[in-house]
C-alpha cells in the first residue's frame, strides 16, 4: 500500500527538534569500514575459487 504524502511533518506535538541534540551524518562510517571483512583475492588464486 502506498503511504499518502499529506505535506505536514509527522512529528507528534510533544517531540521537538531540538530534544533530540545534533545529528552527525557518518558517525560511525569508520567504525562500520574497520570492522568489514571483505578480502580481495589476486586473479590466479581467484582462478582456483570459481564462485563465490
Amino acid at each position: 500500500m502506498k503511504k499518502v504524502n499529506n505535506g505536514f511533518d509527522e512529528l507528534r506535538p510533544e517531540y521537538h527538534r531540538e530534544d533530540f541534540g545534533t545529528m552527525v551524518r557518518g558517525k560511525y562510517a569508520t567504525q562500520v569500514r574497520e570492522s568489514s571483512n571483505i578480502v580481495i583475492l589476486d586473479p590466479d588464486i581467484a582462478k582456483a575459487f570459481p564462485n563465490a
